[in-house]
């Protein structure tokens, strides 16, 4: 990575350095400080490094520069619904990703999926449409909030998007007999379609839109539905996901085993420091040594023996095990 932001500066001060840019030693300091970020981060947060940096410039002329940027090609700009706060990245030219978003914690994955990628590609030829570029976003929660989430929360509690299932209602019979009238029993389903100012929850039961008032909604208690394939809390926040092949954590993995890496969990910032050892979706790698005496588990990962701690090897999930 250090590498490619490198290259980076070089293009930009090769490409603008003598035609004339106005400011534009502070425009490359504004794209160093930049660069030294990773994830998707806001102006707020890149101003604090460009003043860290020691580069005075105004708020106006630093979203002037990333504005810039954007359009170079330095830089791309996201904003996902959850929140309404532009955000930064790193562009980085033929590559392509797309975001899961979580909508407890706020944490973002990036994620690339070849079979999704041909999938819509295949669906855009079909209705004869030519695609210059799309995007996705999975709006859900991580596995991290997952594995903190009780089996049962009041209705006021669900998410967006989410179905789940009536267990309880713990309220008087007067309240208990209304909500039988709205059709709100034990055992039935019911979708978080949104909601509103003052707590009001917005419903779907069957084909029914029912509004609760955010007492009504704290009173039900439910299940989140279950899914075909649930979630498994590995001990370090991840989730084994539907549409992910089945796979092991090299934490379990004996030595001599070998695979490719499916997936790699946990926090936005444990992915990336673990992304820069070259632990990347795709990439073979052997277990050398995993002695239960040890505190650590030796690998071989692109040509290089690293050691990772337990709480790193369970983050890491490997399929395709060959011996």
């Amino acid at each position: 990575m250090p590498d490619r932001h490198q290259q980076e500066k070089e293009q930009f001060r090769r490409l603008f350095g003598r035609r004339g840019l106005d400011r534009f030693e502070e425009r490359f300091q504004v794209l160093e400080s930049f660069l030294k970020l990773e994830g998707h981060v806001s102006l707020a947060r890149i101003a604090d490094q460009v003043r860290q940096d020691g580069l005075r410039v105004d708020n106006e002329f630093l979203l002037q520069c990333m504005e810039q940027l954007c359009r170079l090609g330095f830089a791309s700009q996201v904003a996902f619904d959850r929140d309404e706060t532009i955000l930064y990245e790193h562009r980085q030219l033929g590559v392509h990703h797309d975001h899961m978003v979580c909508t407890k914690c706020g944490a973002i994955i990036e994620f690339n999926d070849d079979d999704l990628e041909n999938l819509q590609e295949k669906l855009a030829a079909k209705y004869g449409f030519f695609m210059l570029q799309h995007k996705m976003e999975i709006y859900g929660l991580c596995g991290e909030c997952m594995a903190q989430r009780d089996d049962l929360i009041p209705l006021s509690r669900a998410r967006i998007g989410e179905r789940v299932e009536i267990v309880n209602v713990t309220a008087g019979r007067k309240m208990q007999m209304r909500f039988a009238s709205m059709g709100l029993r034990m055992g039935i389903f019911v979708e978080i379609i949104s909601t509103a100012i003052g707590g009001q929850i917005v419903i779907a039961s069957d084909c029914n839109r029912l509004i609760l008032c955010a007492g009504m909604a704290s009173k039900i208690w439910v299940r989140p539905e279950k899914r075909s394939e649930e979630p498994s809390n590995d001990g370090a926040g991840g989730a084994s996901l539907p549409f992910f092949n089945e796979s092991l954590p090299i934490l379990r993995m004996v030595p001599g085993k070998q695979g490719s890496i499916a997936r790699v969990n946990g926090g936005h910032f444990s992915r990336r420091r673990l992304g820069k050892m070259g632990f990347h979706q795709g990439v073979v790698v052997r277990v050398l040594n995993n002695s239960p005496s040890s505190d650590s588990i030796e690998v071989m990962v692109r040509g290089h023996r690293l050691a990772l701690s337990e709480k790193d090897a369970s983050r890491i999930f490997v399929e395709n095990i060959t011996p």
